[in-house]
């Protein structure tokens, strides 16, 4: 949950906005009982990703939604406009979607990164008149968002970062001010290489102009460290900043900081004039209780201020802090890794109900909860309440199913959820709605069943961290994983099963780091696996030079496919004989010639021909203006030493293609997963291929992960925010499928 707010003038409504998920609502909270529901599943909107949600001070019907997802993270969210609703919801109208695209500005051929709005904010005193914080400084509109301006700076920094990670505005009796923090949120990387300009990081201070971008801006530095603002990132060491203003007395304002080298809580900032002078109250030494500085405040931060007493403020970091003496101290409320009171780690989100001192919801990576007593005395006694039973944000990265899961007695899922374990789950009738049991713990990543017995369930954590059960579902997971760490390694590390033409059980596996591994013995023992390529990345990312996905030829098990984040498409034969480097690689990239030197997303091959593959990918066409395109073909001769490359991205949107996936039954129907929802071609045959959006039962949410059962009955859609689903495959072109439906299998945060 990235944002949380509260009705003003209806205290039992509250809305909240999940990283991919869309903005829900209920209108029955705050306790056990409270139910949510998705308000934006709207085939007109195409993404799902909030980052902020603000509700119009003059009218608590009108509801702004800013998409996309500010925090770091190369493979985040990208933004598609402002969302406005004036029915609580009821309904949403885009606005901006031309200015508030996806793509972050960078240089031709420098590794793709989203532009996001992290927040939007109305002018109390005006209603047309809106101010939207994102990634390259802020944009106003004064017509209630049918026209903007911008982008507006705070600062003459042109070369530096300009994320804006707080806004607030506020009615001074004669006009309204502004105060904005910059603050970079997240740190420099091969794949994100400007994170380390954060020389304009500070606090800064302006009134609503009539029009146009402010005339002035000052940069309130009284009481900050030498450096913040200056300019030069060598000398400013502020990281993400959070701010939040008192509402008994707006002259108090609050800012967590983010510390640009531990990444770790730098401190708590104080301005008792607004903003004329600050104080430094807190630092990471007076954090009292369980420990609760985990070097990620790039990712956890937020602040709200007691609604009646302006000396006691909320922190949010892993766990969720509180003050009672206007930030000198911080007690742990919640001790998320210290056993604590079951309240989920990494906090982001904060909203007072009613304007009550006791009445706090909070949102972090496992959902939403409530406290009705945040201003007890004793620290100790503060109690929270778990408000997600009917909701379902889950973000998976990747799933599988068992054989013949649309005919089975017994059908079963297996899933890895963001930094929410690795789940399952085994019906005993038909497909539905069912709740899912956790089996791992940590970030669950790629998962995988063994089809033929269906006793080797597989699971991963973060790094790598592959492991199995071998008793079924429910059994105990132990270590599964190979002598890969020390390669290059993504944090998500992919691993196929070779599934089909195999006999009594199937144990050919493989998986990717910055080369590719196999087993010919399900992991078991762990001392099976062997790398069995050289190096397929180009080693032009550093650590971020790893596979980014692979897989076994549908048809042949000897033949596989393997795509790079950055950029490389390789085939692999003989594949299988045991035996460590036996396998012949052949790099299929043609020097990005055709094929986009972009990240490749996944890979996939003809059902019935290994040696035609497909390549979806991500970043946009700005990145590589001489070769657009999202999906790609690769038709091979029997041993690969001629290849052609064709695009087939047709009439897709310019957003990333995260997951592609051949239909056995119909090789000429393709499914592609994207940041905007799933989109099929029943031909992709022609030279440019007709792509229809599915959007019969299935959201237009992020989809990272797709699987087809051993069977080929079904396909299961992995999304990130909105779960799980699953659809019986055709065995004869459909098109349009007006009589097939996506269901929902997870229903659950």
């Amino acid at each position: 949950t990235n944002v949380i707010a509260s009705d003003p003038v209806s205290p039992t409504i509250a809305y909240l906005g999940s990283d991919g998920g869309g903005v829900w609502k209920t209108t029955n909270c705050c306790d056990a009982n409270t139910t949510w529901s998705p308000t934006m599943d709207d085939p007109l909107i195409s993404t799902m990703a909030i980052g902020d949600i603000t509700i119009d001070p003059n009218d608590h019907n009108t509801i702004y939604a800013g998409t996309g997802d500010l925090r770091y993270g190369s493979w985040s969210f990208g933004s598609a406009g402002v969302l406005r609703s004036t029915d609580a919801g009821a309904s949403w109208e885009i606005l901006g979607l031309d200015v508030f695209n996806g793509v972050y500005p960078s240089p031709v051929g420098e590794f793709p990164q989203y532009q996001a709005i992290g927040k939007v904010r109305v002018d109390p005193r005006n209603s047309d008149n809106l101010v939207v914080g994102t990634k390259t400084g802020l944009f106003f509109s004064y017509n209630a968002g049918a026209d903007w301006t911008g982008p507006c700076l705070t600062n003459s920094f042109t070369s530096q970062r300009q994320d804006v990670t707080g806004l607030l505005t506020s009615d001074n009796g004669s006009s309204t001010d502004i105060h904005v923090a910059i603050g970079t949120r997240g740190f420099n990387t091969t794949v994100q290489p400007d994170l380390d300009q954060n020389g304009a990081n500070g606090m800064y201070h302006t009134t609503f102009p009539a029009s146009g971008c402010p005339a002035s801006w000052t940069l309130q530095n009284n009481g900050w460290p030498a450096g913040t603002g200056s300019g030069n990132a060598a000398t400013n060491i502020l990281g993400r900043i959070d701010i939040a203003m008192s509402p008994s007395n707006p002259d108090v304002i609050y800012a967590e900081v983010g510390s640009i080298t531990t990444f770790g809580l730098l401190g708590v900032w104080r301005t008792t004039d607004g903003g004329a002078t600050w104080e430094q109250r807190a630092d990471v030494n007076d954090l009292t209780g369980c420990f609760g500085d985990w070097s990620q405040n790039w990712y956890d931060q937020g602040l709200a201020v007691d609604p009646n007493n302006p000396d006691n403020v909320f922190m949010s970091t892993v766990d969720l802090f509180r003050s009672t003496n206007g930030g000198d101290t911080f007690v742990n409320l919640t001790c998320g890794y210290a056993g604590g009171n079951d309240v989920h780690v990494d906090h982001h989100a904060l909203a007072f109900v009613d304007a009550s001192s006791d009445t706090l919801l909070v949102g972090s990576d496992g959902g939403v909860y409530v406290t009705l007593n945040a201003d007890a005395a004793d620290p100790d006694a503060v109690a929270f309440t778990n408000l997600n039973e009917s909701l379902s944000t889950i973000e998976f990265y990747s799933g599988d199913i068992t054989a013949n899961f649309a005919t089975s007695a017994n059908p079963g899922i297996n899933a890895g959820a963001q930094d929410n374990g690795s789940s399952v789950y085994v019906w005993n009738g038909a497909v539905g709605p069912a709740e899912w049991q956790m089996t791992t713990g940590g970030d669950g990543m790629f998962a995988r069943i063994e089809p033929v017995q269906g006793l080797r369930w597989y699971q991963e954590s973060q790094n790598g961290g592959l492991k199995v059960s071998t008793t079924g579902p429910f059994g105990t997971y132990v270590g599964a994983a190979g002598a890969w760490f020390g390669d290059t390694l993504s944090f998500i590390l992919p691993y196929e099963i070779y599934k089909y033409n195999c006999i009594g059980i199937c144990n050919h596996m493989i998986a990717g780091t910055n080369r590719v591994w196999e087993t010919i013995q399900g992991a078991v023992p762990t001392s099976s696996w062997h790398a069995n390529s050289p190096n397929l990345t180009k080693n032009t990312l550093g650590n971020r030079s790893f596979i980014q996905q692979l897989s076994y030829a549908v048809s042949d098990a000897t033949i596989a496919i393997a795509g790079t984040l950055d950029g490389n498409v390789w085939y692999g034969f003989e594949m299988g004989q045991g035996v460590a480097n036996s396998a012949t690689w052949v790099n299929v990239t043609g020097s990005n010639a055709v094929l986009p030197n972009r990240p490749i997303m996944d890979v996939a091959t003809h059902p019935f021909i290994p040696t035609t593959g497909y390549a979806s990918l991500g970043g946009f066409d700005e990145n590589t203006p001489s070769t657009p395109g999202h999906v790609y073909q690769v038709v091979c001769n029997a041993d690969c030493s001629s290849f052609n490359w064709t695009n087939k991205s047709g009439n897709l949107p310019n957003v990333p293609i995260n997951s592609i996936i051949v239909n056995p039954r119909i090789p000429t129907q393709v499914f592609a997963g994207s940041d905007w929802g799933l989109y099929y071609t029943d031909d992709i045959t022609v030279a440019n291929p007709v792509w229809v959006h599915f959007t019969d039962g299935l959201p237009n949410v992020m989809i990272w992960d797709m699987a087809i059962d051993r069977g080929f009955t079904t396909l299961a859609v992995f999304t990130r925010s909105r779960g799980a689903y699953a659809w019986p495959l055709p065995g004869d072109p459909v098109a349009p499928f007006e009589n097939m439906h996506f269901l929902p299998i997870v229903i659950r945060q």
